[in-house]
Order: C-alpha cells, then structure tokens, then sequence
C-alpha cells in the first residue's frame, strides 16, 4: 500500500504550481480528483510548447507533467448548483488543493470556513502569489514576476548580463513541492490529534526559501549579495565554471582539501607551494591568477575526460550538459527519474515520458497508474458515486453544470 492510498484530494488548482502538488500526491497513491472548467477544461491544456499537436487536443506538455494519476471532474464553480456539488464531494475528501486569488474560493461560497461546515477536518493547502495575508495578497503572479519581486533575479546574471530569471520555472515547482510536504505534515497531524488545518502559502515565501542562506547572511551582516552569475556562493577562486577542449566544465570547491586534491588532479601540484595560494583568504586576493592557471590546465583535456578525473579525487565538478545530453547520461538513467505510459494506455499517437518524484522508495514508492486525462473524463462516475441518478447528470450538463 501507498503512502496516501485512500487519501482523497479534490484539486481546484491550474497552471504548474498547484498542480504539481497534488501530483506528488497522487504519485504515492492518493485519489485525486482534478475539477476542471467545464468544456474548456484548465487552460494550461492548450498550451503550444515544442509540440503544437499535443496543444491541440488538450495535452500539452505542462499538463501531461503533472496530470497523471488524477480523475477529471468538470464543474462550474460559479453556479449555485456547482458549489452544491462541490461541496457534497468535499464532505467526502480529506485535502483539498486550491491556487486561486486569494479570496477567490470564499467569495464562490467554497473557502475554509464554508467547507469546514460539511468536513470539520478538512486540510485545506491555499496557494497563492503572495499569501492570505499583507497588501499584495490579492496580486496575480507568475514564477517570472515572483522571481523580480523575492530579490532572485538580483543575484542571477553578471554585471554584463544584469539581473536574470532562472531558465526553468523553479518557484512553481519550489511551491509545489512545499504544498505537498505541507500537506503531508497536515494529514500526519490530523492522524495524532484529529484536527484539520488551512495551509496559506505563497509563491513569494517559496522563493524566499530558496534563498534562505543568502538572506540569512544580508538579514545578519547588511552586505547584500549582488549579481553571481556562476560564481559560489562561498567566492572560492576555484568555484566556477572553466573552459575546456569540449565545452564548460562546473567545479565546486569549499574545502582546504577540496583545493589540494583539484590541482594535484589537473598537474597544478607545484602551486600549492606558492604562498598566494596557502589558504582560501589569500587565493581570494589573487582570484584571476589562480583562474588562468586552472583555465590553461584544463583546457589540455575535454570536461568529458576530466569530470572522473576530478571526482575521483573528491571534488565536485560536472560537465555542463544540454537537456537532450543529460537525457542520455547512464546516471539520469539509472534513477528511472521518467516513467512510461504505453501508446495504448496514453490514447496519444505515442508513448508518454512523465517525470515522476524527486524521491525514491525501497517499497511502494511514486509511480505512475495512469495517464493524464481527458476533459471531464470522470464526471459521469463521480457524480453517480455522490448520489445522483442519470436524468440530474444529464440535466446538470445540458445547464451548463459539469
């Protein structure tokens, strides 16, 4: 059994954030119920991303990353015969998931307080841009603007570049990550003392948390930190990325030994006898120094070659990989990180690749028990499970309902 088999989740979230919460979720085995517009369905659906065709008919590429494992309810929150339903349901669940605007749900009858009536220990995870609370609660945002708005950009990029966002959305999945894990703490305290709980987090707070270390220093010292580009967080002369005969090799160093073993590793021995280089505060002094003389050596060899060299001599470093290399790399495939849904079982025109959790069991860990579904798939089942006989159903969808 699952960790969260028999768990029920109604998600009422869209885009990446939420979604991929509930995802986690459903990975270990809950029943989660994605409750979808009726008609149009989530509008991340009919996104074009690399692959116009998969937009087309409702499965784009942030859908299907986080669509598996999950039911397809199609309901209009904004009727009174809607928020009927929905409340009906959620007097049968015990999470659910929600990343509208703050004050969205209460208004459509549907927040904590109005569910708490029918399911007293309800665990009810509110996502938003930033929070229940403070004078930008009700602000929209998006992972770009939160990543302006939290201070990451101004560390991200070089002076020459000035501030950059990260490449991939890493507040959406940072958030979606700490929704499940709050979400998780929620269901384990019910367990002990049977309380429910309503969780407020915010896309800001996640990318703070992000930066905690940083923060930290500037909270407690007053010296912000600046634009890093690929600098370490430590300003190790020796942390960066360098050439090589084949591309970008990254190095991180912390530790006096650390430094040692990379230049007896790269034929540099002979510098550590050199007094500029004794220890890390007089290699700060002479950073370009040092940098040129490790670019020179590593320059003689490809960052293939060198990546086990230097490992091998316990130094972190890793050649700089494109997507479609790190796809091929033995490591990413030996930890199964993707999943397959078969061309059969999908009802695409080919088999599905789905990333599963960034986690591993030794028994009954996250895994895939099928594909992400189609608009309003189990409206049918779900309603006739709560009660209602075919002529409401068909009534309910002609009125526009479900």
């Amino acid at each position: 059994m699952q960790a969260f088999s028999g768990i029920r989740v109604l998600d009422v979230t869209r885009v990446l954030a939420g979604p991929y919460a509930s995802y986690q979720l459903a990975l270990l085995g809950a029943d989660v119920i994605k409750i979808e517009p009726v008609k149009k369905g989530e509008s991340t659906r009919w996104r074009s991303e690399g692959d116009a065709k998969l937009g087309d008919i409702g499965m784009s590429p942030s859908f299907l990353t986080q669509g598996a494992n999950k039911s397809s309810l199609t309901l209009n929150l904004d009727s009174k015969e809607g928020q009927e339903i929905f409340l009906r349901l959620a007097a049968t669940a015990d999470v659910i998931v929600e990343n509208l605007r703050a004050g969205s749900m209460e208004k459509r009858n549907i927040g904590y307080e109005q569910v708490c009536k029918v399911k007293p220990d309800i665990i009810y995870c509110s996502m938003t841009g930033y929070g229940q609370t403070g004078p930008k609660s009700r602000y929209p945002a998006y992972d770009s603007v939160i990543q302006a708005a939290a201070g990451f950009m101004s560390i991200t990029g070089t002076p020459e570049s000035g501030p950059l966002k990260s490449g991939p959305p890493v507040v959406d999945y940072a958030m979606g990550m700490s929704g499940a894990y709050a979400i998780s703490a929620a269901l384990f305290q019910r367990f002990r003392n049977g309380t429910g709980q309503h969780i407020d987090i915010s896309m800001l707070d996640s990318c703070m948390a992000l930066m905690s270390s940083i923060l930290t220093a500037y909270m407690n010292t007053g010296n912000p930190p600046g634009l890093r580009g690929n600098e370490a967080p430590s300003r190790s002369p020796a942390s960066t990325t360098f050439e090589t005969a084949d591309g970008l090799l990254a190095i991180a160093i912390n530790e006096q030994h650390q430094f040692v073993n990379l230049l007896e590793s790269i034929g540099l021995a002979d510098m550590l006898l050199d007094e500029r280089f004794k220890d890390a505060a007089s290699r700060r002094s002479h950073t370009q120094i040092l940098r040129d003389a490790i670019q020179e050596a590593l320059m003689g060899n490809t960052a293939s070659n060198w990546e086990p060299v230097i490992n091998g001599a316990g130094v972190p470093a890793a050649k700089v990989l494109s997507i479609p290399e790190v796809m091929k790399t033995a490591q990413v495939i030996d930890r199964e990180f993707f999943g397959k849904i078969a061309q059969e079982e999908s009802g695409l025109d080919r088999d599905l690749q789905l990333p599963k959790a960034a986690f591993q069991f030794r028994n009954n860990g996250p895994a895939l028990r099928s594909p992400p579904p189609r608009i309003g798939a189990d409206t049918q089942s779900i309603l006739e499970y709560l009660g209602y006989i075919p002529d409401e159903i068909e009534s309910l969808r002609k009125s526009g309902i479900v």
